[in-house]
């Protein structure tokens, strides 16, 4: 068995060397001609010349795939063996994929294997020529293909670039004994450097394809326009956001000038950026131009926008980079934030200058509301407010916010009675886009918006019970889900309520969780109505004088003693609410600056009234009448027990009904406890 590794040093060598792994085909060309020339000179077999040429003649025209099959295919014909293929190393892997395989006069497709075991690794690991003239498979018995083969011999070489690393290999194998033909051997030398240097020609070109495309990615998926013109001033190339920005195809960009991009003044400034950076030394180099720009775009509408513009050389061509960003949204978004802002400070002047000193009044009931809310302020627990509709409860939790360690963040108040029970949910937690049919946008709730801060919520009494058991694990843990939705959001809230109703007579009814009803009991805090509140009736009245005065431009009233008189009488149903609905009335219908709130009073002062028939006639009663004699009937009896409804000593009793029945009545009636 001979194997011969390194043959002959043949003009093959020699060409291999000079060659080393140049791309050119131009220069491979000349290469080839060049030997060519020297062997018809120096060699006396024309053969070797004859072969050569066949196989330059086969491959100079190609490049690529093209030109490793049409290498394999001639090498075989010319060199008159049974297979020929070239492969590329995969070195992690450490197998070989064949890029062309010719075999029995037909192409190998998609031809890849283990290099271990195979005559293939030993030529990987040689400097020149692996020659196996005999016997290959005994020498290799664990190569799965020579057998199947019926190979005999073997001819490889490695496939290396500039620095030596193996690209590949080329081989060639027959199925009878391969003499050493040195003519063969350096034919097969000279095309082994060919194949060398186009693999190594299609792995640049690879690796150039990649970073195009990574380069193209990141440009053209920039969120800003970038515009590249030339000293002449005008536009070379521009990325995909600029041709969506400008609304100008890519094609009737190039060549554009610059100055139809923007107005006038904005075209002055980019010629004073420009300026400053041709006055750099380094290309390389970037400048913010200052100010708000106006763009143009090919409908000649304008845009605002701001830009960076960079310098820089390429092949003795100096380039110009404008990145140019469309900041009409974030203006909007701005001015918006602005108007906000300013509406809320007005709101806030507004409420500093309704409610500053509003808890007005001497009396002992309302002090010690008051007090208990000062109390209660710089603690987190949870307070209910109860009290008549129109006491001022939104005032006393007011009062608990301002008091306490959250008052700079905010204070947000919600009506439970105000919104449809399928609406509260959402107003209170928020909701996701497309949860519900009109859920266009994702929206933040209440609890969100009070996050860190106070959340108030009035009438709490109202709120649907299927809502009350997500309000008490709010309560407890501090945490919900916004409608459609399964993300939870923590949230630290400080929460007051209050109600006009009695919420433990909800309790019994099962209008009114009772676990909720305890955590939210923690502090009551009941506020006394106006009838209990003694001469706070005058302040007030005269309070709201100067309110309404100053608003209506006119000098205050001032409160006769017979309007006193009657203030102080009237039992007040509705509470500073209504007192001050009829003190701005009767400054409106007052004439000659003198205010009488008599006429005001006096009718209100006995709304359901009925009024008797005349003597001598039968009245008719409507059915409105009626059920406002019941109700009237059936809050006296209410108000006589003390708001106790069955028991022998209970309303039903009194009425002479059962107490299912009064029941019913009280609420279909809209009957509400109201306490005294």
């Amino acid at each position: 068995m001979i194997i011969n590794i390194n043959g002959k040093k043949t003009k093959a060598v020699t060409f291999e060397n000079s060659f080393n792994g140049e791309i050119s085909l131009t220069k491979y060309r000349q290469h080839t001609q060049n030997i060519f020339q020297s062997m018809l000179t120096k060699t006396p077999k024309l053969s070797g010349l004859l072969a050569l040429k066949k196989i330059v003649e086969g491959t100079s025209d190609c490049t690529g795939q093209r030109f490793f099959e049409s290498l394999v295919q001639n090498l075989s014909e010319v060199l008159d063996v049974y297979g020929v293929w070239v492969t590329e190393y995969l070195q992690k892997e450490n197998r070989l994929r064949a890029l062309a395989f010719w075999l029995d006069h037909n192409f190998v497709k998609e031809y890849e294997y283990d290099v271990r075991g195979t005559p293939c690794e030993r030529v990987l690991g040689t400097q020149g020529i692996c020659h196996i003239p005999d016997r290959v498979v005994e020498l290799f018995p664990n190569d799965p293909d020579l057998k199947s083969w019926g190979a005999v011999s073997y001819l490889g070489v490695a496939l290396k670039d500039m620095d030596g690393r193996v690209l590949g290999h080329l081989s060639l194998l027959d199925n009878k004994p391969m003499e050493e033909v040195p003519e063969a051997f350096a034919i097969f030398k000279i095309f082994a450097s060919r194949a060398a240097a186009e693999l190594l020609r299609l792995r640049y070109e690879k690796l150039l394809t990649e970073k195009e495309a990574k380069l193209n990615r990141l440009i053209n998926g920039a969120c800003e326009a970038i515009v590249e013109f030339n000293e002449q001033l005008e536009v070379s190339q521009v990325n995909q956001q600029a041709v969506e920005t400008y609304n100008i195809g890519k094609e009737n960009f190039t060549g554009k000038p610059i100055s139809e991009l923007f107005d006038e003044n904005s075209l002055q400034k980019l010629l004073r950026s420009v300026s400053v950076l041709e006055q750099q030394e380094n290309f390389l180099s970037s400048t913010w131009m200052q100010g708000q720009l106006t763009c143009v775009r090919a409908n000649r509408a304008t845009f605002p926008a701001e830009a960076t513009l960079s310098r820089y050389k390429v092949d003795r061509e100096v380039y110009f980079a404008l990145f140019v960003r469309d900041i009409k949204e974030r203006l909007k978004t701005q001015e918006k934030l602005k108007n906000l802002s300013v509406e809320a400070a007005m709101l806030r002047e507004k409420v500093s200058a309704r409610h500053n000193g509003c808890i007005i009044g001497n009396s002992t009931a309302l002090l010690e509301a008051v007090e208990l809310a000062e109390k209660v302020a710089p603690t987190n627990a949870t307070v209910l407010i109860y009290g008549e509709t129109g006491t001022g409860k939104g005032l006393i939790a007011r009062t608990i916010h301002t008091s306490s360690q959250r008052k700079e963040k905010p204070l947000v108040t919600l009506n439970c009675a105000a919104l449809p029970a399928e609406l509260i949910e959402s107003e209170l937690f928020g909701h996701v886009k497309g949860a519900f049919t009109g859920a266009a946008t994702t929206r933040e709730g209440r609890f969100s918006l009070a996050h860190n801060g106070t959340i108030f919520l009035d009438e709490i009494g109202e709120l649907p019970l299927q809502l009350q058991a997500k309000l008490l694990r709010v309560l407890q843990e501090g945490e919900f889900e916004p409608v459609g939705s399964c993300q939870t959001q923590k949230v630290n809230v400080r929460v007051v309520t209050a109600t006009n109703r009695d919420l433990l007579l909800e309790v019994g009814k099962g209008q009114f969780r009772e676990d909720l009803y305890y955590r939210l009991n923690v502090i009551p805090i009941p506020v006394p109505p106006l009838r209990k509140r003694g001469e706070d009736v005058i302040l007030l009245a005269e309070a709201f004088i100067r309110q309404c005065a100053k608003r209506m431009g006119i000098p205050p009233m001032l409160l006769n003693e017979k309007n006193k008189l009657a203030l102080r009488s009237y039992h007040w149903p509705g509470n500073v609410r209504e007192l001050q609905n009829i003190i701005e009335r009767g400054m409106i219908i007052s004439s000659d600056g003198k205010l009488n709130l008599i006429p005001l009073i006096a009718p209100a002062s006995h709304p359901t009234k009925h009024r008797q028939p005349e003597q001598g006639t039968d009245k008719i009663l409507t059915e409105e009448e009626m059920k406002e004699l019941e109700l009237k009937n059936i809050m006296r009896a209410l108000e006589k027990t003390h708001w106790k409804v069955s028991g022998k000593d209970g309303a039903a009793a009194l009425l002479h009904i059962p107490s299912t029945t009064l029941n019913s009545r009280i609420m279909k009636l809209g009957i509400k406890h109201t306490y005294r």
